[in-house]
C-alpha cells in the first residue's frame, strides 16, 4: 500500500503531547502561545494566531480583511477548495486567474490582464488568494505591487509552503500579503 503521508515524529515529539496530556490544559493551555510565538519567530511575521486548520484560518483572514457579500475573491483553479470556500463563506463571489504551466502559481501577466478588465467594467476583487503550490513560491513582488496598483488585499495561502523561502527570506514573513495562512496537516 502507498502511504498518504509519512510523518517524522521522534520521541521528544511524544514527550511534549505527554507533558500537554498530563497538564491542566488540553486546548487554550500555555503551549499554544509558545507555538504561536515559534512560529512568528520562525517566519518573521510579527504576529501568528492558531487555529484548528488552514480552511479555518482562510475563512478567517477573509473575515479579517471585511470581505462580505458583493465583494469578489480571486485565486487560482490549481488548489484545495478552501482557498475559494473561504471567499464564499463571506458570501463573496469567486473567480479563478489563469496559472503559469510552468510554476503552477498565480501567472501575474493573466492576473494584470484579468485586472485591467475588471477594472473597466468595476468588478475588481477585494481579496487574491494565492496559493504556493507544492511549496513553490508564487512572484510575490509582482504580485503585491499589483495590489498596490489595483487596491485589493492578498492573502497567502502558504499550505504547502511552511520552511520555504522567496527571495532569501522565509514565506510567511507577510511581506508582500496582508496575511499568510499555513497548515500542519502531516502531507504538508
Amino acid at each position: 500500500m502507498i502511504p498518504y503521508g509519512r510523518q517524522d515524529i521522534t520521541q521528544a515529539d511524544i514527550d511534549a503531547v505527554i507533558a500537554v496530556l498530563q497538564s491542566d490544559y488540553l486546548t487554550q493551555g500555555p503551549m499554544v502561545p509558545r507555538f504561536e510565538q515559534a512560529v512568528a519567530s520562525y517566519v518573521g511575521a510579527k504576529h501568528s494566531l492558531a487555529v484548528n486548520s488552514a480552511t479555518s484560518a482562510l475563512h478567517i483572514a477573509c473575515l479579517a480583511l471585511g470581505l462580505k457579500k458583493g465583494d469578489w475573491l480571486w485565486t487560482t483553479p490549481i488548489t484545495f477548495v478552501a482557498s475559494a470556500n473561504c471567499g464564499l463563506y463571506c458570501s463573496a463571489q469567486i473567480d479563478f486567474v489563469d496559472i503559469n504551466p510552468r510554476t503552477y502559481n498565480i501567472c501575474p501577466e493573466q492576473l494584470e490582464a484579468k485586472l485591467v478588465q475588471a477594472q473597466k467594467v468595476g468588478k475588481l476583487p477585494k481579496v487574491v488568494v494565492v496559493v504556493h503550490f507544492s511549496g513553490q513560491p508564487c512572484e510575490m513582488v509582482r504580485i503585491h505591487m499589483l495590489g498596490q496598483r489595483f487596491g485589493f488585499k492578498i492573502i497567502e495561502d502558504a499550505s504547502h509552503a511552511i520552511g520555504g523561502t522567496y527571495q532569501g527570506e522565509p514565506i510567511g514573513s507577510s511581506r508582500y500579503s496582508d496575511i499568510t495562512v499555513f497548515s500542519f496537516h502531516p502531507v504538508k
